[in-house]
């Protein structure tokens, strides 16, 4: 089966959901409680903007040509663009209870039937025929059905705002995952530098041991630094498979040896755009996850006010038209004019009490869809409270760290000197070349971090923000 065309499936699913649906109702209670800004000590101050293609804003063309496979293929989209394909089918079912019911009837009868007569039983064959129209209608004179299909509606919606929110995640999932390879990549570049640098220094400390210039204490501690190395890097590239395998599928695609699509190497952190101080709490709104909740809870009330008006009468109008005959082959040539209206009223009198419990269940689910929103709501502040933090402090300890490995690095280079003008010992060499490695490995999960918590804090703003969107919320 081909996969569904995703990116483009999004919109317009979204788009047609909302046609003729009702204006949005945040409830009041959750629209004065959310804070109206940031605090401006976790952001900068900044116009910027970033459109939904956010990652485009790594400048990595490789990590675009993952993310247009994964957005085409990635199965946990196709399963929720079905269920919005569901959703709207059982819409357009709830919006058909609404309309009138046309149909159609042919029938014909032929028997041989015994004589209402005395004396000798007799018996004598007849037949006869039908064919007209019939329609039926049940008028939604209290709104029942109206409430049935704006519910109907408001689900369709929230899984048009789920499915955008599954994009959501699968992009940033991407990110990550292709971020995580870029990482453990650079990390096993750096400990085969070091794993061949370790192996120069050990044959020409053997060298050295052979002509009696070191000690064999100093041989020993080299090629117990050389397999500490190799170790290390055995478990990098275990994981870094593990991590490739991942992506691949998280893409589409099926796990093999090598990836079907290149990874370009980690380089230095391109310059992002800032976040703007005090973004507005109802930014929030953006976010498709809250979008959904809220029109559950719409969907929800409506619920609500289909079951109390379950308690009213209904009325249904009825009609046929159309001919019969009492001889079958004149029924289509000459057929005898039949028609009937009617209409029916029906108020249940008694049914145990099924429809007030329905109605106390109605009430009881709206009041839980109440509390998901306010707690999705609650949660989704925090959230971009944290992710703005997180990316302030990962960016400061991306600094330090690249500091840590620049005075290191110098620091190796007069441990080496020193022990080669017999100042030091070797062991003063091996702790300023162990610190460099483990420097060296720590700024690579620095630049991971980082670009991982600004990943966070897209997601969290429901996949990034635009400057007129600030300003007409500010």
């Amino acid at each position: 089966m081909n996969a569904l065309p995703v990116p483009i499936l999004t919109a317009v699913l979204v788009l047609s959901a909302c046609s003729g649906l009702p204006e949005r109702r945040v409830p009041v209670e959750i629209a004065v409680a959310v804070p109206t800004s940031y605090p401006p000590s976790v952001g900068d101050r900044s116009t910027a903007t970033l459109g939904d293609d956010w990652w485009t804003a790594f400048g990595d063309p490789a990590l675009s040509a993952w993310m247009t496979r994964g957005l085409a293929y990635n199965s946990d989209l196709s399963i929720a663009a079905a269920r919005v394909l569901e959703a709207g089918a059982l819409a357009q079912q709830a919006g058909a209870e609404r309309l009138p019911q046309l149909g159609a009837f042919l029938g014909a009868t032929r028997q041989r039937a015994l004589l209402p007569q005395g004396g000798v039983p007799a018996s004598a064959v007849s037949e006869s025929g039908q064919v007209g129209v019939s329609a039926s209608w049940e008028l939604d004179l209290w709104g029942r059905l109206a409430l049935q299909d704006a519910a109907a509606r408001q689900r369709y919606l929230a899984e048009g705002y789920t499915l955008t929110a599954v994009r959501l995640s699968v992009t940033a999932e991407l990110v990550r995952g292709y971020l995580q390879v870029q990482t453990l990549d650079a990390q096993r570049q750096v400990l085969q530098d070091n794993r061949a640098l370790l192996s120069e220094s050990l044959a020409l400390n053997e060298r050295r041991y052979q002509l009696g210039s070191i000690s064999e204490l100093d041989v020993q501690r080299a090629r117990a630094e050389l397999a500490d190395t190799e170790a290390q890097l055995a478990d990098i590239t275990r994981s870094l498979r593990i991590s490739e395998r991942a992506l691949a599928v998280l893409a589409g695609d099926w796990p093999a040896e090598a990836l079907p699509r290149p990874v370009a190497p980690l380089d230095e952190l391109p310059e992002l755009p800032p976040v703007p101080v005090g973004l507005p709490a109802a930014l929030l709104d953006r976010r498709p996850d809250l979008r959904a909740a809220e029109a559950l809870l719409q969907a929800q009330q409506a619920d609500v006010g289909a079951a109390r008006r379950a308690l009213l009468p209904t009325v249904a109008l009825s009609g046929r038209f159309g001919g019969a005959s009492p001889d079958l082959s004149a029924l289509l040539r000459d057929p005898l004019t039949i028609w009937s209206v009617g209409a029916d009223l029906l108020q249940v009198v008694f049914d145990g009490g099924r429809r007030r419990a329905g109605i106390a269940g109605a009430e009881a689910r709206a009041t839980q869809a109440l509390e998901r929103y306010a707690r999705a709501a609650r949660g989704a502040y925090g959230e971009v409270l944290d992710a703005l933090e997180t990316r302030r402090a990962a960016a400061a300890v991306r600094d330090a760290r690249s500091r840590q490995a620049a005075a290191l690095a110098v620091a190796e280079r007069l441990a080496q000197r020193r022990y080669e003008e017999g100042y030091s010992a070797y062991l003063e060499l091996l702790d300023a070349r162990r610190s460099r490695l483990q420097a060296r490995l720590a700024v690579a999960q620095a630049r991971s971090a980082e670009v991982d918590a600004y990943v966070r804090l897209i997601t969290a703003l429901g996949g990034g923000w635009q400057a007129a969107d600030i300003d007409r919320l500010q």
